[in-house]
């Protein structure tokens, strides 16, 4: 495989969006500082609470993601507010990847879910299912939530019968490889 770089992107509408959540919470922040030091009513929760979603949002609107292809490994990377965060997921331990549809109960067991995706980015959000080593050795479940765009997905179709396929053929694939060990 040659080496693919993909980046997340910033949608127009998704970035306006965001600018003005983080404007809203950023003036609730100076609402309730103003409360607590010239009204002096002091409610330190409200205040952390506030702080918080605030500093969770900028994380989500700051961080910088790139998907990289390499000859054995996906590597998927972060930049953010918090650091740098690298994951390597080799080709030989992919599942598969569906397209992301939010649901209240899965079928399968994930042990670890990563977000590797910018709330700024327009693209469509896909899942990929992998398995690794847990601490003790025990084989677990994994996935990603990513936006790979379409170069990225076309790529990575050299994985046959893995990339772009339906969740039900990933459950399929995930309990005959559980039966099988």
């Amino acid at each position: 495989m040659d080496k693919l770089v993909a980046q997340s992107e910033v949608s127009k509408k998704n970035a306006i969006i965001m600018t003005i959540s983080v404007a809203i919470l950023a003036l609730l922040v100076i609402w309730s500082l103003y409360k607590w030091f010239v009204l002096t009513v002091v409610q330190p929760l409200e205040l952390m609470a506030e702080a918080l979603v605030l500093f969770v949002l900028i994380e989500r609107t700051s961080a910088k993601y790139t998907y990289e292809m390499d000859k054995n490994v996906l590597r998927l990377t972060k930049r953010g507010l918090l650091g740098k965060r690298i994951h390597e997921v080799p080709y030989s331990d992919i599942v598969g990847a569906y397209r992301y549809k939010p649901q209240l109960i899965g079928v399968i067991k994930f042990r670890r879910t990563y977000r590797f995706h910018s709330a700024l980015d327009g693209r469509d959000v896909w899942t990929l299912a992998y398995t690794a080593a847990g601490l003790r050795g025990k084989i677990e479940n994994r996935r990603f939530y990513f936006k790979p765009g379409v170069k990225l997905l076309m790529a990575l179709q050299e994985l046959p019968g893995k990339i772009m396929i339906s969740e039900e053929q990933v459950i399929k694939l995930v309990l005959s490889k559980s039966k099988g060990e």
